[in-house]
């Protein structure tokens, strides 16, 4: 059939899902991870980014509401206030770094002001990657393309009096840790889970190269159900049908190697590149 047919039919479905190397996919999984640790039925808020997608399979179904810019972090802080009345289960606000400078701060201050107990992760990829990764006042550049000195996030909240803590996503081990010691504390805090976004970084050079070890791999036999590519899912990590072998498709792969952190069987290397 001529080809501009063969574009009508259906096209194969797929998820929803963050890019290859998304910081945010590991800040998820540390989040869930430190919530089934402290084990009181914690939640998370979020609004509108790149992380609405936690509403869905590649961000764990973390998410319970979506509302507006900053509306995250606006209903953890009443969320925060209901320890008065015995409510104990932990709320986790997350927001990205554009929309934390759009509309966050405010119920920064009235968490502050309230001291509303709960945790606000700010994921911070140093862009507005959502509607194509225009500048934010992080980012020391303006919308003209002119320098500018950036507003650090961080001396944002240090400067509300809340207690703030910066971090790498890509130690999914660390940030799960933390954000479990976090959890443990009262009164409103913050956390900056600080990465790159992985579209940004690719543009960087040359990349680490990520692959499987096929010997090491035992595919089925290794009880993780296929951990690396039903549930952690990145788009890198594929199911080999024929070697019935974890593999990585390094045409999408962005190099982060998380995955290799997280393979029980460490079938999976990194291999910097010159």
């Amino acid at each position: 059939a001529p080809a501009g047919e063969s574009l009508l039919g259906p096209l194969p479905g797929r998820d929803m899902a963050f890019c290859a190397g998304c910081p945010h996919r590991a800040s998820f999984w540390a989040i869930k991870s430190a919530l089934a640790l402290d084990g009181r039925r914690g939640f998370v808020l979020g609004d509108i980014g790149c992380y609405t997608m936690g509403l869905g399979r590649t961000g764990y179904h973390l998410l319970q509401t979506c509302l507006c810019m900053g509306s995250g972090v606006g209903s953890a802080g009443g969320f925060g206030k209901l320890r008065d009345f015995g409510f104990d289960q932990p709320a986790i606000a997350v927001v990205g770094d554009s929309t934390f400078y759009h509309a966050a701060v405010p119920a920064l201050i009235n968490a502050r002001y309230n001291n509303a107990g709960f945790l606000t992760v700010v994921l911070d990829n140093g862009t507005t990657a959502m509607t194509g990764h225009q500048p934010h006042p992080g980012t020391g550049m303006t919308a003209t393309g002119a320098p500018a000195t950036p507003v650090a996030i961080e001396e944002v909240i240090g400067g509300l009096g809340i207690p703030v803590d910066v971090h790498d996503p890509y130690d999914v081990e660390g940030t799960r840790q933390l954000v479990w010691e976090l959890l443990q504390k009262s009164g409103p805090r913050a956390l900056i889970l600080r990465r790159a976004c992985a579209l940004l970084a690719a543009r960087g050079g040359a990349r680490p190269r990520v692959y499987v070890v096929p010997e090491k791999c035992i595919g089925d036999a290794c009880g993780c159900h296929r951990f690396c590519s039903r549930v952690w899912a990145c788009p890198a990590n594929i199911w080999d049908g024929g070697a019935k072998r974890a593999r990585i498709d390094e045409a999408v792969c962005n190099g982060c190697g998380v995955c290799a952190t997280l393979c029980p069987q460490k079938a999976i290397v990194v291999e910097e590149v010159d």
